[in-house]
Parts: C-alpha cells; sequence; structure tokens
C-alpha cells in the first residue's frame, strides 16, 4: 500500500531510489561511520547529512532515510521527514521506549512527528527506533548495523523482534551458504508493524518463504488473518519466544508488550497455517529445507545411508515427527538391489554399507530412482564419513537433484550431514544448488516434519475459507449471575442446555424433580463459579426425597439451587474469551472439571467454520474419547463442533460477553448438551 508519498512500503524500504543517511559521520567507532560502509554497496544515491544538516536542506526526492543520531534528536528529524517528503525512515537508535516512561515519551513524540503534523508535511513510516535496520540481499541495500550483507538469490525473508538474530544471519549465511531475499529487525515497532511487514513480503517475488522471530504481536488478529492469506502460496515460520513465565518477563521489558498464553499463540498460529518451532535454529533449518525444495506431498519418506545404525535413528526420529519409513515394494527394492553389493540392503532404510568405491555412482543413482518410483514422497540420502568426503558421491547427488527438478519431479531431497568440518566444502556445494544439507538426524529429521506440516497447513487452509462473523437480532446480554436467564441465551444461540429449575427452597427443588420425572438428578448451588470445588453439587440423586434433602443442604450457604436431570456422555469443556491480542477465541478441552489437570486442550480463533471447528476437536491428544476408542460408541462429533461454533459466535456477535465457560458439555451418540455454564460480562 502506498504512502502518503506515493510509494509502496516494500520500495521505500527495501528497494529505495535515493537514501539519506542522518547522522553521517567520517569517525571511526561511530554508528554513522559504520552505515557509511555498509551503504556503499547501495546502487543508488547516499546522501549523507552530517550535523548541523537537515533532510529539509536535501535537493530532490528521498526514498528512505536512515537515523543514526541520538536519541533526544529523533523526534527533530522525523519532523524534518515529513516536511522533505521522505516515504520511510530506519531509526537504528537507542534508549528510547524500551528504557522507561521518559524514552516511552521520546518515542510517542518521534511518531507524532513522521505523522505529517506540520504543516505541509505527510506521513514518514517509521522502522524502529532501536532497531537492526533492514536489507535487500539482491539490490543489494545494506541499511543495517550487520557486518556484512547475506548472499542474494535465496527465497527467505526474515523479520525478527530480535536484532542479534538479524546480526548472526550474515555468520548463518556466510558460514553454511544459505541465501536470503529480504532481512528487517524493526525494534520497537513504533509505527510500520510485524503485519504490516507480513503484508509487504508476501506479495514480494523474491520472497518465497517468509520467516518470523516474534516476541510479541499487539495486533496477532491481524497478523493471523493475514498470514491465513499467505500460507496457500508461501510457508509462513514463526519462533514465538516469551512462552514460559521467565521469558515472558524477559519480552515485556524488552519490547514493552505483553504476552499471550502459549496456547492461544499456538491455535491461533495453526488456523492460519502458520508452521510454528521453538528454537532460532530449527527456524532456519526449517527455512532453508522449505525453501530449497518442493513441499512433501505425503508421509513417506526413503533414507539412503552408508550406516545401518544412523539410518535407524533417522527412520526412529522420522517417526516421531509423524512420517513413516515405508518398506519398499519389491519390484523397487530388486531395482535397488541390482545397484547395490550383494550384501546390502535394499528395504528402507537403503544401506549401501560402507562400499566406497561404490558411493559415486550409487548414492546418485538411489536419489533418481527412489524419487521417480511413486513410493515415497521425500528422499533423504545420509552422507557421512566418506560418502560425505568423496567429492564425486556430493557431486553426484547435486547432479541427480537438478535432473530431477529439470524432469519436473517434486519429491523433495533433503540431505542428512554427519561428517567432519573437513567436509564443508562438499556441503556448501549442495547448499548453493538448493539442496538443503542439515546437520545431524534430529534436525533433519525436524525439519522435514515442519516441511510435512506446512503442506498439510497449505492444503487445510486452502480447503477452509474464512467465516464472517454471526450477525444476531438480539446483541443483550443477561445478567451473569441469574443462571436461566444465560441458559436461554445459550438457547437462542443454538446451543443444547440441560433443562434446569431454579429453586429457593428444598420443597421447590423437590417438586420440581418430580414434575420433570427424570431420575437420577442433580442438584447444585445456583451461583458459583467452581461448584465441584466447593461442596456445591450433588450428584445421583434417585428420587425426590433425595432432591429434597440436598436442596436443604446446599441452601443453608446459597440463596438458590438448579435442579436437572444427570446426563451422561464424555466431558468436555467449551470456552470463549477476548485475548488482548487476538480478540474472540475458542476454547475445547477434554476432561470437564478435570480439563486443567489435564492441559488437553485447543484455541482458535472466532468465527469458526464447522469444518475448523471439528479439526479443533479431532486435534485434541485424546479424540480418540470422540471417535470411538476402545470400542466405546463415537459421539455425536458434528452437535459437538456445532456447540464449539455457537460459543465463539456469542462472542464475535455481542461486544459486551467477555467470557464464557461451558464446562462440562456432555457429549454422546445422540448429541452435546451443555450441563453447566457461566458467562462475564
Amino acid at each position: 500500500m502506498p504512502d502518503a508519498a506515493g510509494v509502496p512500503l516494500l520500495d521505500a524500504l527495501f528497494a529505495p531510489r535515493r537514501v539519506a543517511l542522518v547522522g553521517a559521520s567520517d569517525r571511526a567507532g561511530t554508528l554513522g561511520a559504520l552505515l557509511g560502509r555498509n551503504l556503499a554497496s547501495f546502487p543508488g544515491e547516499v546522501v549523507a547529512v552530517r550535523s548541523g544538516q537537515s533532510l529539509r536542506d536535501v535537493e530532490g526526492p528521498v526514498d528512505l532515510a536512515v537515523v543514526a543520531v541520538p536519541a533526544a534528536a529523533v523526534p527533530a528529524v522525523a519532523a524534518d521527514a515529513a516536511a522533505a517528503g521522505v516515504a520511510a525512515m530506519v531509526v537504528l537508535s537507542g534508549g528510547i521506549a524500551e528504557t522507561g516512561p521518559d524514552g516511552a515519551a521520546l518515542q510517542a513524540a518521534l511518531v507524532a512527528a513522521a505523522a505529517g503534523g506540520t504543516a505541509g508535511g505527510h506521513r514518514v513510516r517509521v522502522v524502529g527506533p532501536n532497531c537492526f535496520g533492514v536489507q535487500n540481499c539482491d539490490l543489494p541495500l545494506n541499511a543495517s548495523i550487520a557486518s556484512g550483507l547475506p548472499a542474494g538469490g535465496g527465497g527467505i525473508s526474515f523479520v525478527s523482534q530480535s536484532g542479534a538474530y538479524g546480526m548472526a544471519i550474515y555468520d548463518l549465511a556466510h558460514d553454511d551458504h544459505v541465501r536470503f531475499a529480504k532481512i528487517c529487525a524493526p525494534g520497537n515497532t513504533s509505527d510500520v508493524s510485524v503485519t504490516e511487514l507480513l503484508d509487504a513480503l508476501a506479495d514480494d517475488p523474491a520472497t518465497r518463504t517468509l520467516c518470523f522471530l516474534l516476541e510479541s504481536l499487539p495486533d496477532g488478529r491481524a497478523f493471523v488473518e493475514r498470514a491465513r492469506a499467505v500460507t496457500a502460496d508461501k510457508p509462513v515460520v514463526v519462533l514465538k519466544t516469551g512462552r514460559s513465565a521467565a521469558g515472558a518477563r524477559a519480552a515485556a521489558s524488552h519490547t514493552a508488550a505483553l504476552a499471550s498464553r502459549e496456547a492461544v499463540w499456538r491455535g491461533a498460529f495453526r488456523q492460519a497455517g502458520v508452521v510454528e518451532v521453538t528454537s532460532g535454529q530449527e527456524l532456519l533449518d526449517v527455512a532453508r529445507a522449505l525453501d530449497g525444495q518442493p513441499l512433501p506431498r505425503g508421509d513417506r519418506v526413503a533414507v539412503v545411508t552408508n550406516s545401518g545404525g544412523t539410518g535407524v535413528e533417522l527412520a526412529d526420529l522420522l517417526a516421531d515427527e509423524g512420517l513413516v519409513v515405508p518398506e519398499l515394494s519389491p519390484a523397487l527394492q530388486e531395482q535397488v538391489r541390482a545397484l547395490l553389493p550383494p550384501y546390502a540392503s535394499p528395504a528402507n532404510p537403503v544401506d549401501v554399507t560402507p562400499a566406497g568405491s561404490l558411493f559415486a555412482t550409487v548414492y546418485p543413482a538411489l536419489v533418481d530412482l527412489l524419487a521417480r518410483s511413486g513410493e515415497v514422497d521425500a528422499v533423504v540420502p545420509v552422507l557421512l564419513q566418506r560418502s560425505a568426503t568423496d567429492p564425486d558421491c556430493v557431486e553426484g547427488v547435486r547432479t541427480a537433484v537438478e535432473r530431477l527438478r529439470a524432469d519436473g519431479v517434486d519429491v523433495p531431497v533433503y540431505v542428512c550431514w554427519v561428517a567432519p568440518r573437513s567436509a564443508r566444502p562438499h556441503a556448501d556445494l549442495l547448499q548453493a544448488a538448493g539442496v538443503p544439507v542439515l546437520d545431524w538426524p534430529a534436525r533433519t529429521a525436524r525439519a522435514i516434519g515442519r516441511a510435512r506440516e506446512a503442506a498439510r497447513a497449505r492444503d487445510r487452509v486452502a480447503a477452509r475459507p474464512p467465516v464472517a462473523a454471526v450477525a444476531v437480532t438480539d446483541p443483550e446480554v443477561p445478567d451473569a449471575t441469574y443462571p436461566v436467564a444465560v441458559a436461554d441465551l445459550l438457547r437462542g444461540s443454538g446451543i443444547d442446555v440441560v433443562p434446569a429449575a431454579l429453586c429457593t427452597t428444598a420443597d421447590a427443588a423437590s417438586d420440581a424433580a418430580a414434575a420433570a420425572g427424570r431420575f437420577p438428578a442433580v442438584v447444585k448451588v445456583a451461583r458459583s463459579a467452581h461448584r465441584s470445588d466447593t461442596g456445591g453439587v450433588r450428584l445421583g440423586l434417585p428420587d425426590a426425597t433425595a432432591v429434597r434433602a440436598a436442596a436443604a443442604d446446599l441452601l443453608t450457604g446459597s440463596d438458590a439451587v438448579l435442579v436437572s436431570p444427570q446426563l451422561s456422555g464424555v466431558e468436555v469443556a467449551v470456552g470463549a474469551l477476548r485475548d488482548p491480542s487476538f480478540g474472540p477465541v475458542v476454547m475445547v478441552g477434554l476432561g470437564g472439571i478435570w480439563v486443567e489437570v489435564l492441559d488437553d486442550v485447543a484455541f482458535a480463533l472466532a468465527p469458526l467454520s464447522h469444518a475448523q471447528a471439528r479439526d479443533l476437536l479431532l486435534g485434541l491428544r485424546g479424540a480418540a474419547l470422540l471417535t470411538g476408542g476402545r470400542g466405546t460408541a463415537p459421539v455425536d462429533l458434528d452437535a459437538l463442533a456445532a456447540v464449539v461454533g455457537r460459543a465463539g459466535a456469542i462472542l464475535t456477535s455481542r461486544p459486551g460477553v467477555a467470557g464464557l465457560d461451558l464446562n462440562p458439555v456432555l457429549a454422546s451418540p445422540a448429541g452435546a448438551v451443555a450441563v453447566d455454564w457461566k458467562i462475564t460480562v
């Protein structure tokens, strides 16, 4: 989207025609001098704006201003940029919002000045402050504090809320011959958000794989909704830090932002097709796997190794990722056997054995044969010791993969590398040709697992279009302390609720139970958040007399009780809440009152389609309880999914509702009925 100067954000940041360096200096050791050296390779014009000069004095248009001045001077520079018509500015200066209230006020002044409040000014888009900067590896543009620029020609673009990772990318690219497209570490994200960067890079032809390291995400819903539109075409990989209590404290102090619960993040990302990873190392491994090869279409993996033990280890680790190493068909085994020594194994893993004289011919031939066989969805040659140090073997594997791509064979090939440092130039040969080289079986299996997850996410997201919020004719919210009124709201929203009579005397409770004629019965206090924890529930009451006694006991500490028939089924917790980052969110979990103990829960953004609600339920670890595990009858999953979807619809359609708990919902072959409920307004 163009800014007020008519320059698209992507172009202003990553492909400017003219750059101004504000704070330019020739003095060694200064930030201005470092940036001057880094910008020397930029093919366009770089205008030096030194101490005592102003952007207002620069003749001609400036697309990007790179700012390296003391923190106190930054708002004035922003005002100058707005007056001069600068499209965007990258503020590397630190000591601003991350330092406390005074710094926060300084950042607010920066944002206000960049908004163009002065006469004749226009809005300048700001990356930073306190940031690493931006890089375009293809242009080249190094408007950052990094010591160098990664090689271009790759499809990986990386946005990191950790500036240290932004700088580390150069070392990774140099050491492992990984190519990148664009890199940005936006620091305090005072203006240009991570979501805007996602939006801009999603439309970038040079970007094929988008990677994010996130510490906070205030506009979480916007990010997820945009990611959902992207993941059908380009993988989006996210590392979310601050999951632990200590990590959340560190993230808050570093970014002045609040963190959402880990489970909410995970559910939102999964719903959008985002691949979530757990470490920076894994993020970069997965990026290489996704960018270098096609996505695997299925779960079947062929392993080629010259070490039986390593092959077995890799097969086990792949199984941990939900992948399979299938036994090859007899016909294919015969073709494989023809390439191997007589004592080698043609099964899968294919064990070449230490027959070093054959590596240069056998490895490439097996990669080609297995990829074309139709029996596997990915091929993993394990190169270790002699095979990794044999240049003819490595070149043969590279050539085999290039031939597969030229012939339109879309089965990916990933190299598992277990070799000495001296063999690293051979790995570089493969990596430079787009063949991902992944160190050791554990990292290899994990990266392939995430690549397969990306493929499943792409297919799932493509088949599940976004759902519009539900409109209601009556958005009124009932008195949350009046359970019968809340039950009426639930029924009006299409959620089946157990019949319950509100009674203020023991005789009324007995009469209500007798009139219903359904025993055993349940009596519970009417207004308690956790009745089972406080002794506020009586179960299995066989007749009206037992109901009277139970009601009399409970009414000694409560003004009213609810009387209802006792139902049976699988206990499921269904809830909805308003998350500070993601807005209306739905939760499902198994265990009823034990849901917090079992911790088998999943989250998704509301509203949900029926298919999305089913997916959420089937993603629970204990989903077999719902689908008929160990010979039990399956519950009515469609009825349960409808409850989940309608719980989310209550929040999306009624702004006055802050939270909803249906716990438990009893799911059975006959349907799904809420037997306890609470609403928060």
